[in-house]
C-alpha cells in the first residue's frame, strides 16, 4: 500500500495543483495572460526579430501539465501569483529549439531574442539549473535560469519572490531588473515599440537610453562607437599603458588549469595570437556585458551546455570585439568565474587596477 501510495503520490499533488488553479479567480487570471501573452507577442513579432531564428525558432506553448511535470521534480511548485506568471509565459512558447539552433550552424548574436538573451526551453532550464546548482559556488538553487546567453549570463527567476536578477556568471555580479516576469516583459516590449532597443551594425540587438533619443543625431553616433569598439590592444600596448600610468608591479593570476582544461587553453591560444597578458579590470556592469556581447555574438556555442568563453576577458579594458572565443562547457566558465572574482577580491584588484595572466 505504501509502495502504491508513493507512486500515486506525484499525481495526486499535480491533479490538486492543477484544480486550484482552474478554480482561481478568472479575472485576475486572464489579466496577467494578456499582459504576458501582449508583451511576449510583441518581443517575437516585432520587425526585428521576425525574420531572425530568435523568433522562427521558438518552440510550441506548452500546456499547464508540461510545464508542471517538468519542473516539479526540481521546485516546490507553489500556487503563487508569480508561478502563475511562470507558467503564463510557457504557455506561449517553449522557448529556443537549441537543438536546431545547433544544426543550423547560427551565431549566438542570431538567437538573442532580447539584448544578449535567449528564452530557454523548459528542459533546457532544468538542465541548466542542475549544472549551475551543482558546479557554481555562487549560485543560489531558488533561481530559475529563464533566459541565457550562452557566454556564462543569465536572467534568472527567483523562485522565492518571483524577481528577476541578471547574473554574470565569470564576474559573480548580481542584481534585480525586475519584480516579476510580467513587468520584465512589458518593459522590453515597451523599449521595442519605443525603438529604444535597435540591431547595430555588429547585428546585435542593443539598448540605447532615453536621453540618447532626444539628441539628433546621436543614435547613429550610438552605432557608430560600439561597431568601432572592436578591441585590437595587443601585448605592447597594454605594457605601454601600464607604464604611462606608473603603476607597480601587478600581481599574478593563476588558474587552476585541471578544473577547466578548454578555457586555458582558450587563453593560451589567444596569448600565442598576441593576446595581451596585462589587463586591466572595470566594474562597469554595462561595459563588461558589451564587451561580452561583441566578443561572443559571432560564436556557435549553442548545444546544450556550451557556453562562450572569451579572452582577454569581458570584464578587462582589453575585453570586446578582438578577444579570442571557444566553445567550453558551462561548468568551466563556472570554475573560471570563481577562480577570477577570488583572486579579485584576494589581491585587491580594484577598478582600473592591472593584473597578469601568468597561466597557462
Amino acid at each position: 500500500m505504501a509502495q502504491l501510495f508513493n507512486i500515486l503520490a506525484p499525481f495526486l499533488v499535480a491533479c490538486f495543483f492543477l484544480v486550484e488553479r482552474s478554480s482561481a479567480s478568472p479575472s485576475s487570471r486572464d489579466k496577467d495572460e494578456f499582459d504576458i501573452n501582449e508583451s511576449i507577442g510583441i518581443i517575437i513579432n516585432h520587425p526585428l526579430n521576425k525574420e531572425r531564428p530568435a523568433s522562427y525558432l521558438l518552440g510550441p506553448p506548452l500546456t499547464e501539465e508540461e510545464i508542471f511535470f517538468t519542473l516539479q521534480p526540481v521546485l516546490e511548485i507553489r500556487d503563487d501569483s508569480h508561478f502563475e506568471q511562470l507558467f503564463q509565459l510557457y504557455k506561449v512558447t517553449d522557448g529556443l529549439k537549441t537543438l536546431e539552433a545547433e544544426a543550423d550552424g547560427h551565431p549566438l548574436k542570431d538567437i538573442w531574442l532580447i539584448p544578449g538573451y535567449y528564452l530557454l526551453s523548459l528542459r533546457e532550464v532544468v538542465e541548466t539549473l542542475t549544472i549551475m546548482t551543482r558546479t557554481s559556488d555562487v549560485w543560489n538553487p531558488s533561481w530559475l535560469p529563464l533566459f541565457a546567453s550562452r557566454a556564462g549570463d543569465f536572467l534568472v527567476y527567483d523562485t522565492e519572490d518571483g524577481h528577476i536578477h541578471e547574473f554574470l556568471t565569470k564576474e559573480s555580479l548580481r542584481w534585480e531588473v525586475a519584480p516579476n516576469i510580467q513587468t520584465f516583459l512589458e518593459g522590453i516590449a515597451n523599449k521595442l515599440r519605443d525603438g529604444r532597443i535597435l540591431l547595430n551594425e555588429n547585428g546585435l540587438l542593443e539598448e540605447i537610453s532615453m536621453d540618447a533619443q532626444t539628441h539628433e543625431g546621436l543614435e547613429d553616433k550610438i552605432l557608430d562607437a560600439l561597431y568601432l569598439s572592436a578591441n585590437t590592444e595587443n601585448t605592447l600596448e597594454s605594457e605601454i599603458l601600464m607604464e604611462e600610468e606608473n603603476v607597480g608591479a601587478p600581481p599574478d593570476l593563476y588558474f587552476k588549469c585541471q578544473k577547466m582544461p578548454n578555457v586555458c587553453q582558450n587563453i593560451k591560444n589567444a596569448i600565442q595570437m598576441n593576446k595581451p597578458r596585462l589587463l586591466k579590470r572595470i566594474k562597469d556592469k554595462n561595459k563588461i556585458r558589451q564587451n561580452r556581447r561583441l566578443a561572443c555574438g559571432k560564436s556557435k556555442c549553442t548545444g546544450i551546455n556550451n557556453s562562450c568563453d572569451e579572452y582577454p576577458f569581458a570584464s578587462t579594458s582589453q575585453g570586446g570585439a578582438g578577444a579570442t572565443i571557444m566553445c567550453v562547457p558551462l561548468s568551466e566558465n563556472n570554475s573560471q568565474g570563481g577562480q577570477l572574482s577570488g583572486f579579485f577580491k584576494s589581491k585587491s584588484i580594484g577598478n582600473n587596477a592591472w593584473f597578469n595572466m601568468k597561466s597557462p
